[in-house]
């Protein structure tokens, strides 16, 4: 009896244990999964508080060129004055001021520079990949299934949820971080050569600008020049026609064209009012915004300057084109050795409570931590790294036939502004000519129209010739000009005047 209760009471209390022990398990697994979500929660909202708090990228301020680069230091003072005299009411800018004010603020420069400070960050990445980066790892752990809950030899905290912790840390390719790290350095002085390219062409277009207003004004002043001509003709022809008591078309006939010398004089001052505001888009000033301009310092942009003095072979060095290409043959040159790199095998250390073969962790009892210091390498790849280093070397062979191929283009590319200049000097001799021609024929007129041997319309026909030569003569000029400023600009004088030569020696 005593035996059977013994066992009827044993059973009852075998089974409450298992059912406290149950229900032990499932409230450390409810808490630990609990404790497991609010830490995910509090990652999550770091996270998110964190990016929220950051600010979003975004572009240079107005003057995004206050480091200048590229400009030599003995020109910052006329940088930086730049921008304070645009709000200046009485300041006249000459055609250095509207350089110096297009380098300051000119929405041309804007991708330049923002690719440059990005080069600037990357190389800051790049000294940065010499050092590790140490990671943690937290892996939460749970029975699905409990086969083997009734053996003698689990341990102790079998079923409940365990928590690890582990760090790791990859070590860099050492070969290929300094590679990486020189490249860098050579990107941004690649950055910097392509932002004073770009400086360059805004200088171009601001002295194309210059060269042009200083040319639609002389055509204007002409232009007036026949208007009193006009109001003369129409009044002859009244006094004519109230002479001889009739009304013929010879007075409707001036009245036309005193109205078509008003019209060109009007069309003209349009097409000069159109090139400010170009200039002053050119320049990053609003058009609303007053901008005085002198077209007369167009004159002292081109001085100095004669091609056919100069030679291709000694200008091409002296370009951001060819420091470009070199740039590009020494980034091949890097690529290579990265590429060569890749062979180095890849090394991590590892801290976690896995023990490695010949070690175990015992069954009660704190676990052990362990170090782990792996080495790891392809046995075969396939030959994937040694594609790498070709396809490198075709790169490289890429970039030295690209630079021939430059090198050719610009001796090309010279004999044809040295063509266009000279084609230009023709037709500017031709309309001189014909100008003399007018001019001497317009003398004429008015020497006989004195004598009283010629009418006041045949005076003011070769009058009004003569002052269409004029215009033309001015336009041949102006192309003239515009054909020795492309071969200045050609020749980087033009921009090297602002910017001095490229830093040759940083590549």
């Amino acid at each position: 009896m005593n035996s059977k209760t013994g066992t009827a009471m044993t059973r009852p209390a075998s089974e409450r244990t298992k059912k406290i022990f149950a229900q032990k398990s499932e409230h450390a697994w409810r808490s630990s999964a609990q404790a497991f979500v609010c830490l995910c929660l509090l990652l999550v909202c770091a996270c998110a508080s964190n990016k929220a708090g950051s600010k979003s990228p975004e572009l240079p301020a107005r003057h995004w060129l206050e480091g200048a680069p590229g400009v030599p230091v003995e020109h910052r003072e006329k940088l930086e004055a730049a921008v304070p005299s645009l709000y200046d009411p009485d300041k006249v800018f000459s055609f250095e001021d509207c350089v110096y004010l297009t380098i300051q603020q000119s929405p041309m420069l804007v991708k330049s520079a923002v690719n440059l400070e990005i080069k600037r960050v990357q190389l800051t990445s790049a000294v940065w990949q010499y050092l590790p980066e140490p990671r943690m790892t937290f892996r939460v752990s749970n029975n699905i299934t409990q086969y083997n809950k009734s053996s003698d030899d689990k341990p102790s905290d079998y079923g409940n949820t365990k928590l690890a912790v582990g760090f790791y840390a990859a070590f860099p390719n050492p070969v290929a971080t300094y590679f990486n790290h020189q490249s860098q350095k050579i990107m941004v002085n690649v950055a910097i050569a392509m932002h004073r390219k770009a400086v360059g062409e805004a200088i171009y277009k601001i002295a194309q600008a210059y060269l042009q207003l200083q040319a639609r004004e002389k055509i204007a002043a002409a232009q007036k020049e026949l208007l009193p001509l006009g109001k003369e003709l129409v009044d002859y022809w009244r006094q004519v026609e109230d002479v001889e008591g009739r009304q013929g078309a010879s007075l409707n006939r001036a009245k036309q064209h005193d109205r078509e010398l008003a019209l060109m004089v009007e069309q003209t001052s349009m097409q000069e009012a159109m090139q400010r505001t170009q200039l002053k888009i050119l320049a990053g000033v609003a058009p609303s915004q007053s901008l005085r301009v002198d077209a007369r310092h167009a004159d002292g942009i081109l001085a100095g300057f004669d091609g056919a003095k100069l030679s291709w072979e000694e200008r091409w060095p002296m370009l951001e084109d060819e420091y470009l290409l070199r740039g590009q043959i020494k980034l091949a040159d890097y690529d290579i050795m990265v590429a060569w790199a890749q062979y180095v095998p890849s090394l991590f250390l590892q801290y976690d409570t896995y023990p490695p073969s010949g070690q175990y962790q015992p069954r009660d009892g704190t676990e052990d931590y362990f170090f782990h210091f792996n080495i790891d390498f392809p046995l075969i790849d396939w030959g994937r790294r040694y594609r790498g280093v070709q396809t490198a070397r075709m790169n490289k062979a890429q970039a030295f036939h690209e630079m021939s191929r430059k090198r050719d283009d610009y001796s090309n590319n010279w004999l044809q502004a040295g063509q266009k200049y000279t084609l230009a000097q023709t037709r500017f001799k031709l309309a001189q000519t014909r100008y003399e021609t007018a001019e001497m024929q317009s003398r004429e007129a008015l020497i006989a129209f004195r004598e009283g041997t010629e009418q006041l319309p045949a005076v003011a026909s070769t009058r009004e010739d003569m002052v269409q030569a004029r215009i033309a003569l001015i336009e041949a000029d102006l192309e003239l000009r515009l054909a020795k400023l492309d071969w200045m600009f050609l020749a980087g004088i033009l921009q090297e005047r602002f910017l001095g030569l490229p830093a040759r020696d940083l590549l």
